[in-house]
């Protein structure tokens, strides 16, 4: 999978990748060169189908990113986060 609206090509998020505190761009995590709010609340990604669609900022959190990466983590409604959870910044976006 490559993020096509991000600030590289291919990124690769672990586990343990928690949103952004701002909607600044920052190198610290590795979610955060991908979670930019790009298209209202969302980015373009193309798929190893080569399909391309926009896609939820919080839904990158729900993507199997790779074998281990966990879709119901604890970014996810499955995973039970909150709605306060997340940074101030992404709370009104869509939940996934």
């Amino acid at each position: 999978m490559a993020a096509k609206d991000c600030v590289w090509k291919i990124v690769k998020p672990d586990n343990g990748s928690g949103p952004p505190e701002c909607e600044v761009f920052s190198y610290d995590k590795s979610m955060s060169p991908i979670c930019i709010n790009r298209h209202n609340g969302g980015i373009n990604m193309v798929f190893l189908d080569i399909s391309v669609r926009k896609v939820g900022l919080k839904e990158l959190w729900t993507l199997k990113w790779n074998r281990e990466f966990n879709t119901a983590g604890p970014w996810t409604k499955a995973g039970s986060v909150q709605p306060e959870d997340w940074p101030e910044w992404m709370r009104g976006f869509e939940d996934y």
